[in-house]
């Protein structure tokens, strides 16, 4: 690998967490401006946008919603399970740096990073399970997301201190995942 190809990873990488820090900030003073994951996700892939790293033409190498390469089926307890006969889940928000060729189909796009994103407004039941479950598609190598482009954001209004050490403990499962958490004033 040349050193401007790693100069470039390293630039895209530092812009992604410096636009996840913005977003958390915005939350931390303004949890009303996110009612649901899908506005963390908007807000995040604007800030993205600003940056010339993932445009290319009028439009950007940011997307929502986008697919999972590899298929799962969901257990009673609610955890994912790889499997043939499953149905694809969805990052939160995927991007590639604008040198990287737009193949049109998620099965072959080549990924610079996804994101995963979980906003509670109070923490669920089964709140391990869903965590579980962003942080095993980003780590999930069918899925084809480079190891040091997994990001996983968590934003909460109410205090989780009491489940820090069960969080923490999900975390260390998956440490080729940068987490990160934000709670709402």
């Amino acid at each position: 690998m040349s050193s401007s190809k790693a100069s470039t990873n390293e630039k895209e990488l530092a812009f992604i967490e410096k636009c996840i820090v913005r977003t958390m900030r915005k939350f931390r003073e303004s949890p009303g401006a996110f009612w649901s994951e899908d506005d963390a996700g908007c807000y995040l892939k604007g800030l993205l946008l600003k940056g010339r790293l993932f445009k290319s033409r009028r439009v950007g190498n940011v997307f929502l919603s986008f697919p999972t390469r590899n298929t799962y089926d969901r257990g009673e307890d609610g955890v994912l399970v790889a499997s043939p006969t499953g149905k694809s889940e969805y990052f939160g928000l995927v991007g590639w740096a604008s040198a990287i060729s737009t193949t049109g189909s998620h099965l072959t796009q080549r990924l610079s990073f996804a994101v995963a994103l979980k906003n509670f407004a109070v923490i669920p039941d089964g709140w391990a399970a869903q965590i579980r479950n962003e942080l095993l598609k980003l780590s999930d190598e069918a899925n084809e997301v480079p190891p040091r482009g997994r990001f996983f954001l968590l934003l909460t209004a109410q205090p989780t201190t009491l489940l820090r050490e069960k969080m923490n403990a999900l975390f260390a499962a998956f440490p080729f995942v940068r987490c990160y958490q934000q709670l709402a004033q």
